[in-house]
C-alpha cells in the first residue's frame, strides 16, 4: 500500500510540473498580446494609415442606438501627392547616386564595382537598372570582365511610385584597373593557355609556352602531395592509441561497478547456504571461485577467484578479501567483506543471518533503483512533450497574430 501511494504521488508531481509549464506558456503569450496592445486605446476616431506600401487589417466595434456591429477593414497605406513626390525626388536621386557609386568618385571615372539597390531608406520608390552596352556590368552593379581600357557606358535609372515613374539616365567611364607587372604577367599567360586550350582542340597535345613578353618560362605539373594528411592521420591515431585506456577507463570502471551491485544480493545468499552448510571461509571462496570458469563475465566472480588464488600464494584471506573490497569500490562489498573478516577474526554463529539480511536489503536497493530509472524514464518523455506543446501554441496562436497590427 505504501508503493501505491508513493507512486501516486510522484504521478501527482508530473502533473504539476506540466500544469507549470502550461500556466507558464500561457502566462508569456498573455504578457506578449497585452505588450502588443500597449498604447492602444479601445475608443478609435481616428485611424492612422501607415507608409507607403503597408496595409492594415483592423477589427472595430461600431456602437450606436441599434447596437453593436462588428467592422474589418483593410486600411490601406497612404498615397503620395504630385508635390510631395517633387519635394522628394531631388534628394532622393543625391543619395541614391551615391549609393550607386560606392567607392567610387564619380560617375566619370568608375575603377570599382558600383552598387545597385532596390530601395533607398527612407523614400517609397521602387527603382530598376539597366546598363547600355551589355556585358560589361551585371545587375548587381559589379564589373564583370578586366577592362583594359577606358569603356563608356550609359545607366538608366528608372524609379516609381504608383502611377508616377520617371528615368534618370547617367553617362559614365569605366577605367581599366591598374595592374602591377607581375598581375599583367600572369593575366597574359592565362590569356595565352585559355586560347591554345580553345582553338587547338585538334591536336593532341597543348604546346606551353617557354616565353612571353621576353620572360623565360619552366613548366612542371604540380603533384598533390598526400603527406601532411597522412602526418595529421598519424598523429591522430597514434594519440588514441595513447590516451584510449584513460578515456575509456571511467566509462568501463562506472559500468563494472553497476554490474557487481546488480550480482551482489545473489552473490551474498549463495555465500551465506554455505556457511550455513557448514563450510568454512577458506572453503567457501574456493567454492565460488571455481564458479568463475562458468562466469567469465561477471566482476565479482573474477575478485573471488582473485583471493582464491592470493590465499593459495600464502596471503592471509582477511588481507586478500580486504584487496577485493579496494578493487571492487563498492559500498555493499566493503560492508561484505567487514562482516566477514569481523567473524573471522572475532567468530560469532550470526554470520549467515547477517549476510542474508544486508543481501535483502541489497535486493529492496536493487528494486528501488530500477523503480527509480523507470520513473526517470517518464520524466525524460517531459522535454520533448514541452517542445511539442510549443509547437501547437505556436500554430494556434501564430494566425491570431496575422489577424493584428502591430
Amino acid at each position: 500500500m505504501g508503493r501505491k501511494n508513493s507512486g501516486y504521488k510522484s504521478i501527482n508531481k508530473k502533473n504539476l510540473k506540466t500544469a507549470g509549464i502550461i500556466v507558464l506558456l500561457g502566462s508569456i503569450l498573455v504578457i506578449l498580446l497585452l505588450y502588443k496592445n500597449r498604447g492602444e486605446s479601445s475608443d478609435a476616431d481616428v485611424l492612422i494609415r501607415e507608409e507607403y506600401g503597408k496595409k492594415q487589417n483592423i477589427k472595430l466595434v461600431a456602437e450606436s442606438e441599434y447596437g453593436k456591429e462588428d467592422i474589418e477593414i483593410e486600411l490601406l497605406s497612404r498615397t503620395y501627392s504630385e508635390k510631395e513626390i517633387e519635394d522628394m525626388k531631388e534628394k532622393f536621386l543625391e543619395e541614391l547616386k551615391l549609393s550607386v557609386l560606392s567607392g567610387n568618385s564619380s560617375f566619370e571615372e568608375i575603377y570599382d564595382n558600383l552598387v545597385f539597390p532596390e530601395t533607398i531608406e527612407g523614400y517609397p520608390f521602387a527603382i530598376g537598372y539597366r546598363v547600355r552596352p551589355r556585358g560589361i556590368v551585371d545587375s548587381s552593379g559589379a564589373i564583370i570582365n578586366d577592362i583594359d581600357e577606358e569603356t563608356p557606358i550609359e545607366l538608366e535609372i528608372t524609379y516609381s511610385l504608383e502611377d508616377f515613374e520617371e528615368k534618370e539616365t547617367i553617362e559614365g567611364i569605366i577605367l581599366p584597373q591598374t595592374k602591377s607587372e607581375e598581375e599583367e604577367f600572369t593575366k597574359k599567360l592565362k590569356k595565352y593557355l585559355d586560347s591554345e586550350n580553345e582553338n587547338n582542340r585538334t591536336s593532341k597535345t597543348v604546346i606551353l609556352p617557354t616565353q612571353i613578353n621576353g620572360v623565360n618560362i619552366k613548366w612542371s605539373k604540380k603533384k598533390s602531395s598526400k603527406v601532411p594528411a597522412i602526418i595529421v592521420l598519424t598523429v591522430v591515431c597514434a594519440g588514441f592509441v595513447l590516451f584510449k585506456d584513460r578515456l575509456l577507463s571511467g566509462e568501463n570502471e562506472k559500468k563494472r561497478r553497476e554490474k557487481i551491485i546488480l550480482e551482489y544480493p545473489d552473490f551474498a545468499v549463495k555465500y551465506a547456504l554455505l556457511n550455513e552448510a557448514g563450510l568454512t571461509h577458506r572453503q567457501i571462496v574456493d567454492r565460488l571461485a571455481s564458479e568463475f570458469e562458468k562466469k567469465k563475465n561477471s566482476p565479482i566472480y573474477e575478485e573471488i577467484y582473485k583471493v582464491s588464488l592470493d590465499v593459495k600464494g600464502g596471503l592471509p584471506l582477511t588481507e586478500a578479501l580486504e584487496s577485493m573490497s579496494k578493487n571492487c569500490g563498492v559500498r555493499e562489498i566493503t560492508f561484505f567483506v567487514g562482516l566477514i573478516n569481523r567473524n573471522i577474526k572475532k567468530g560469532g554463529r550470526e554470520i549467515s543471518v547477517e549476510l542474508r539480511k544486508a543481501a535483502d536489503e541489497s535486493s529492496s536497493e536493487k528494486r528501488e533503483k530500477i523503480r527509480r530509472k523507470a520513473e526517470t524514464a517518464g520524466t525524460r518523455l517531459l522535454l520533448p512533450m514541452v517542445f511539442l506543446l510549443i509547437i501547437v501554441f505556436a500554430l494556434i496562436m501564430i494566425p491570431a497574430f496575422d489577424s493584428f497590427s502591430f
